[in-house]
């Protein structure tokens, strides 16, 4: 539970420490750790009272068990764990409070997993040794998982932060059991709860040094980001949440979804991202929008595959979410102030997204990709369209016509004609009646043009999702993609097979399970730099293909990365 040492060192460091230094140290027994993280096939079965499955997470101590509840007539979430006896317990809060004064650095500071659990064994044998404490094979590896869990781990919630079925964690306050949002079955309580206040406002603290923020009784909102992407946001202080402090963590995966990862959830289809390919590579802007967990930023990450690989990107967030597979890219997060907040309504020393927003286009960005827009940066974004700069962003609305009434309407307030410089909205809902964790696509507008007299923005629909056949079809040609032939040259005709080109690459790389995003963004960049050789390992005729005037070729540097082109019998020429 405890993070580092705090204040002057204690007896017991000074006794074990400082004089102990030729002594022998207790021979404990073995302990490890299995990590079996995984996404569990889970069977589609419609009586729910006969749910009931288990799969393990940390081997051998950490299992999981989701089944129907009889009594509360709800299918429940419960972790298994060791359990500890009264005894036990005594002594695992006896080591802990030991280790809190010979633990030295910071535990999650060691990126190996395996160090960290060795150097907490090293000062686990001193504290026994100091106090004489006596522990059965069997005790010792069940107090060492705990003692694991509190230091390195996140406490109690550490099961839920190591299924990746897991999309949500809500406490709602002390002696309250935590909710998880499953991927297979919505909304579960578990029987996992904070009892004790002290533990569940230390663990608060916990959250904010693990995301770098900072959280007392003055400032008790916590908004932050946890080291793996996840985002918290918690409340310490009892009179501002009255059941006592609660937290939120919605979790993200280490590796986002690739573009045919959202072709296998459904999320979309090759048709649909083969014209999102096209468009991006042209310098389209884009505005992803839907409600609260819709997938937005998801796709957003899957998007971002798409650009060009010698491109200049520069990203900006308040929260880090994005993860961009790409070397030319510029990562701004945004920064909270300090102290009694100034005239303006700022704190000093507070970077807003519209300072980063602003100074971004000083840095002749090729794409701005912003996390979510919906303050004063939307005007400065819009700015930066009209100026040529390509931009991408999320936004919070449910329609095209709430789009539009958000962004002309206070406190954004822009102007109509702004709206021009965006070329693609795509509105996104979370399907529930399909599953409870299925996110769509429901429509693809293209924004034609906007009356200067009536302010009338004109719209052009291109894919709508099929709520019948759960299945986004094409309904309309895009305008904006004649606008990027009449600009550049070519044939409405040409660009419409390139098209149909790229759909069917994307085909062929869920057909041949390429799909990690590592090797999708490879796949693509080699479409960008030698379209021939990627089509003759399709089996398709060579033809005649062009690559954009914008994209230079360029030598692959990054030798020593094994591939899926490697593994296919494909390697890049080494430089010279």
């Amino acid at each position: 539970m405890f993070e580092k040492v705090k204040g002057l060192k204690g007896l017991l460091y000074r006794k074990v420490v400082e004089s102990t230094e030729n002594k022998e140290e207790v021979a404990l027994p073995g302990f490890s750790i299995k990590k079996t993280s995984m996404l569990v096939e889970f069977p589609d079965t419609k009586d729910v009272t006969k749910v009931n499955i288990t799969y393990p997470l940390m081997e051998p101590f950490t299992y999981i068990n989701i089944k129907w509840n009889p009594e509360s007539k709800e299918i429940q979430y419960v972790v298994l764990e060791p359990k500890l006896s009264s005894e036990e317990k005594e002594t695992l809060k006896k080591i802990s409070e030991g280790l809190i004064e010979l633990v030295e650095v910071e535990l999650t500071a060691m990126k190996e997993s395996s160090k960290a659990i060795e150097y907490l064994k090293k000062n686990i044998s001193k504290v026994v040794k100091e106090y004489n404490i006596k522990l059965t094979q069997n005790q010792y590896v069940k107090i060492m998982y705990y003692i694991y869990r509190n230091f390195i781990g996140f406490n109690e919630i550490e099961a839920f932060l190591q299924d990746p079925n897991i999309e949500d964690i809500s406490c709602d306050g002390v002696d309250t059991p935590i909710y998880i949002i499953h991927r297979k079955y919505g909304s579960l309580k578990s029987n996992v709860s904070f009892e004790n206040l002290d533990d569940l406002r230390e663990f608060i603290i916990k959250l904010a040094e693990r995301c770098g923020r900072y959280v007392s009784y003055a400032e008790p909102i916590l908004a932050g980001t946890m080291p793996d992407g996840s985002r918290v946001s918690a409340t310490l202080a009892g009179d501002v949440a009255t059941r006592g402090p609660t937290f939120t963590l919605r979790k993200f995966g280490e590796k986002p979804f690739s573009p045919i990862e959202q072709i296998e959830i459904g999320t979309t289809n090759s048709e649909a991202l083969a014209y999102y390919w096209y468009l991006l590579e042209h310098g389209s802007s884009m505005l992803i929008v839907g409600g609260v967990a819709t997938g937005k930023t998801s796709f957003l990450n899957s998007l971002c595959m798409f650009i060009p690989p010698e491109a200049k990107i520069v990203s900006i967030e308040d929260t880090r979410e994005l993860r961009i597979p790409h070397e030319h890219w510029i990562p701004g997060l945004a920064r909270v102030g300090f102290g009694i907040p100034m005239p303006t309504g700022e704190k000093y020393g507070e970077v807003t997204l519209f300072d980063l927003l602003r100074e971004s286009f000083r840095q002749n960005p090729d794409y701005v990709i912003v996390g979510e827009v919906r303050g004063k940066e939307t005007y400065v974004m819009f700015q930066g369209m009209s100026s040529g700069h390509p931009c991408i962003s999320t936004f919070h609305a449910g329609s095209i016509d709430s789009v539009v009434k958000r962004l002309t309407t206070p406190p954004i307030e822009l102007s109509p004609t702004l709206l021009e410089s965006l070329n693609v909205i795509t509105i996104m809902i979370h399907a529930r009646e399909k599953s409870k964790s299925a996110r769509r696509i429901k429509e693809i507008v293209e924004v034609d043009s906007v009356d200067p007299k009536t302010e009338e923005v004109k719209t052009n629909t291109i894919f709508r999702w099929n709520p019948v056949t759960d299945v986004l079809e094409k309904v309309g040609e895009s305008t904006v993609m004649k606008k990027l032939v009449a600009s550049r040259g070519g044939t409405f005709e040409e660009a419409k097979l390139e098209v149909e080109r790229r759909k069917k690459i994307l085909d062929w790389f869920q057909a041949k399970g390429i799909k990690d995003f590592i090797e999708v963004t490879e796949m693509i960049n080699l479409y960008y730099k030698e379209p021939k050789k990627l089509l003759e390992m399709m089996g398709e005729r060579p033809v005649e293909l062009k690559v954009p005037e914008k994209i230079e070729k360029r030598p692959e540097t990054r030798k020593s990365r094994v591939s899926i082109l490697d593994l296919l019998g494909f390697k890049f020429i080494s430089e010279k």
